[in-house]
């Protein structure tokens, strides 16, 4: 299958490479097609990724965990159906999961009637998505597993939130970023996160009407100094309104009530920010991670906050 025809069925978190395929760096990208007849499809990836697991929803309902043994992987699917395959893990460190990225080289189908996409094509305006940039916690990473080492992106709130909405998802989070140099990792940048899926490889851009920022829920920016925190925040939320033209702005604050006041000075000198008290809301960590029944509270107390 072409690229062109492989980006239909993927989602913001894909990007196209000159040599064919498409190319991602983020645990919940996503495939999302609908069947019109009973058939088989096959992913092909250009190496064997070990340990590579995907989530598979049908009419949104999570169904099982797809373990990848080899290069490619066939599944039955039948026919009437919305199909969704959640990237959920594979074995890797995040630094070079960046500068490797995973690689789809190609899509089959055998059925006779063609698969549909229903995703929005990039740049339409239909159906905008609904956009979530942040850490390790917007990623889905360790919501699962009595080692808490389970990444269950399709059951994370950004994903609940979406599907609640009727939206489709746009997930910009990697698992140790921040907004200052305090943070452990520093591939990617935030900020360059928001521009590629790799390095050197630019993000595609689609139409998205609001954007959900969560940055140190569970952490508070890892120790960074009140200075540090607000310089970065700053930077941070012209970048965010450089990319997202004409977005409205949630900005969630961490869970122990870390730098509320910079962020609300910080957010004052926009319209078109709310901030989000997420230190209201209760949400326990075990230890760091939040679980999949808290990541459901998460997505209710967000919600609501949408709602209004």
């Amino acid at each position: 299958m072409m690229t062109t025809d492989l980006l239909q069925f993927a989602s913001p978190e894909w990007s196209a490479l000159e040599e064919g395929g498409v190319l991602t760096s983020q645990y919940g990208a996503y495939l999302s097609l609908k069947t019109q007849d009973a058939g088989t499809l096959t992913l092909t990836f250009a190496k064997h990724y070990p340990n590579l697991v995907w989530t598979v929803t049908i009419d949104g309902e999570k169904s099982e965990d797809l373990l990848v043994i080899a290069d490619h992987v066939s599944v039955h699917l039948q026919a009437g159906h919305y199909y969704q395959f959640t990237l959920d893990q594979w074995e890797t460190g995040q630094v070079d999961f960046w500068r490797t990225g995973l690689v789809l080289a190609d899509l089959t189908w055998s059925g006779d009637e063609e698969l549909l996409s229903v995703l929005p094509k990039d740049g339409e305006a239909a159906t905008p998505y609904l956009t979530f940039v942040g850490d390790s916690i917007v990623a889905g990473e360790a919501m699962a597993g009595s080692n808490h080492d389970r990444h269950q992106p399709a059951l994370s709130f950004p994903a609940l939130v979406a599907k609640n909405f009727g939206r489709p998802l746009n997930r910009i989070a990697y698992g140790g970023t921040g907004l200052t140099a305090r943070a452990p990792f520093q591939e990617p940048k935030a900020i360059d996160a928001l521009w590629q899926v790799g390095e050197g490889i630019s993000r595609r851009r689609v139409a998205t009407d609001r954007v959900i920022v969560a940055y140190g829920l569970n952490d508070a920016n890892y120790g960074a100094s009140d200075q540090e925190f607000a310089f970065g925040l700053r930077v941070y939320l012209l970048e965010l309104v450089k990319r997202f033209h004409g977005a409205d702005f949630y900005l969630l604050t961490p869970w122990n009530g870390a730098f509320v006041d910079i962020v609300l000075a910080e957010v004052a000198r926009f319209s078109n920010f709310t901030v989000v008290r997420a230190d209201q809301w209760g949400i326990q960590t075990r230890p760091y991670h939040p679980d999949v029944l808290a990541h459901q509270k998460i997505a209710e107390q967000l919600v609501a906050v949408l709602e209004e």
